[in-house]
């Protein structure tokens, strides 16, 4: 298993010195996100030529593997639908395997077939996006999205119907949203392209570092594991000094790889 820093948590320089400086922690890799820590687009995500450059830099910098990230609500709007339709293309560019994307947030004023609908549709343009350009698409449940267990992410997969949907876990999300976490991510067998990490409380949706919170983290690498993944993974906390904490946190996981 590779574990990834992301770029997202070390955003106030350039993508180039944002990969240099996760490298110097002792990541394996990067997580390069379309946003900084605040959501804002990085413009420099979608100048000309970037996808070509960052190829060059992640060989200078030694990553052994990446992906790239859109986390947004893409049914929000035809903008933000935009934004990750594009996202593809330059994911494509800098030769990454996939991109990771979340759903759409639920809207307790709307009836939720109505926004499954309108979930299952764009989630069916964006994965024909991605055939063209051949990646795939990994898609990241969350708590209070319309996806908001593996049973709806499953669900999501078998309508959509494409052979790019793929499942970026996120096993604090697994283990506030699934009943029986080890067994959801059983069922996940041959889906899970990329995943994220973290330990969390029971009941709290919060993003911990690895050696806090009440997750059996052993337990949960072990059932990936056995579910077929053993890819990249990325350290997933936005309340932290992420260069801080990189040190312990990288330690720790990779004691229990």
């Amino acid at each position: 298993m590779l574990l990834l820093g992301r770029t997202q948590m070390v955003d106030t320089c350039s993508y180039e010195e944002s990969i240099r400086r996760l490298m110097k922690c002792g990541f394996d890799g990067v997580e390069a996100g379309v946003f900084d820590r605040g959501f804002h687009v990085r413009d420099e995500f979608f100048s000309d030529g970037f996808g070509r450059r960052m190829r060059d830099i992640m060989e200078s910098c030694g990553v052994k593997g990446y992906s790239v990230s859109a986390h947004v609500d893409f049914t929000e709007c035809e903008e933000k639908f935009r934004l990750v339709y594009d996202a593809i293309a330059v994911a494509g560019e800098m030769e990454a395997p996939l991109l990771i994307i979340n759903g759409a947030i639920k809207k307790e004023t709307e009836a939720f077939e109505r926004q499954w609908e309108r979930q299952i549709r764009d989630l069916g343009r964006l994965c024909r996006r991605a055939q063209e350009i051949g990646i795939l698409l990994a898609l990241e449940f969350e708590p209070g999205f319309v996806i908001d267990s593996t049973d709806l992410m499953l669900r999501a997969f078998s309508e959509v119907g494409s052979p790019v949907l793929k499942a970026n876990l996120d096993i604090g999300h697994v283990f506030l949203c699934d009943p029986d976490p080890m067994d959801a991510i059983a069922r996940c067998k041959g889906l899970i392209a990329h995943a994220h990490l973290e330990n969390m409380k029971t009941g709290v949706h919060n993003h911990l570092v690895p050696y806090e919170g009440d997750m059996d983290l052993p337990a949960y690498i072990s059932a990936l594991r056995d579910a077929g993944f053993d890819g990249m993974a990325s350290f997933d906390a936005y309340q932290y000094d992420y260069e801080a904490v990189a040190e312990k946190t990288i330690a720790y996981f990779k004691g229990i790889f």
